[in-house]
């Protein structure tokens, strides 16, 4: 196992930048859970950096052995040069540089029978991460990220999809306009997640093929696409609160999609 080199931390160190993350093609993993799902999935990873305390560790030993076993280069760095990579407070001393898995809507195939959770400009990357890992969770089949949004291979938003983001197919910057009359026209029914929408909301996956779509925090989904929708769903409010957080509301719905 070779010294990190002045390069590689560059490296690292770029993949905190949108900037970076598109020149590269890469972006950044931080932590033993979360490489530790990485190396499970089998998604690919340019660069493993680790310190020796981390590596004495059995269940870090085992991680990093994974990586090696796939031809990843693993390098050894002091604990500052973690720290400075680490966009974490308190680094596990083990951080990956993910190769981006090229996809676009156009690109994706489906079963018979589908799931498609779409995002229009959802900018808290806990939103955004939270989403994929409960798409992730429930088995669904993509995640469509709309342009305006939370960029879902930064760091906070990396971390907060706790591995979900290496087991589905995530497309960035998506032209929903364009991507939802696709979809549709590949036997998909839309339904919008809308506070206005009808509370027959625990059937809004009875079609084989289905698309969520959910709005941004601010101001909810873009009139423009809430047009194309076939039916807009509501959960209702049995007590206090002003709405549902977006994340909360996937989960809600992707499990009903579920029974």
């Amino acid at each position: 196992m070779t010294r990190v080199t002045k390069k590689q931390l560059a490296l690292l160190r770029s993949l905190d930048t949108r900037r970076g993350r598109d020149e590269t093609g890469l972006f950044l993993a931080e932590g033993l859970r979360l490489c530790a799902e990485m190396a499970s999935a089998g998604a690919p990873a340019e660069l493993v950096l680790t310190t020796e305390a981390a590596r004495a560790k059995p269940e870090v030993a085992a991680v990093l052995a994974r990586f090696e076993a796939a031809g990843t280069a693993v390098v050894l760095g002091e604990p500052h040069d973690v720290e400075r990579v680490s966009d974490t407070v308190h680094s596990q001393g083990i951080v990956a540089a993910a190769r981006r898995r090229e996809t676009s809507p156009e690109a994706l195939s489906f079963g018979a029978r589908a799931v498609v959770v779409a995002l229009d400009a959802v900018a808290d990357p806990g939103n955004v991460g939270t989403v994929i890992r409960t798409a992730a969770w429930f088995g669904a089949d993509a995640v469509l990220a709309g342009r305006g949004g939370a960029d879902p291979l930064n760091p906070k938003v990396v971390r907060a999809t706790m591995g979900g983001i290496f087991h589905l197919p995530v497309c960035r910057d998506v032209d929903l306009g364009a991507a939802l009359p696709a979809l549709r026209r590949a036997g998909f029914r839309i339904a919008a997640a809308d506070v206005d929408g009808a509370p027959e909301w625990r059937s809004w996956a009875a079609s084989p093929r289905v698309a969520l779509l959910l709005g941004g925090e601010a101001r909810g989904i873009e009139p423009s696409l809430l047009a194309q929708a076939d039916v807009r769903i509501a959960i209702p409010r049995r007590g206090a609160g002003e709405s549902l957080n977006v994340a909360v509301t996937a989960g809600i719905l992707l499990a009903s999609a579920e029974r």
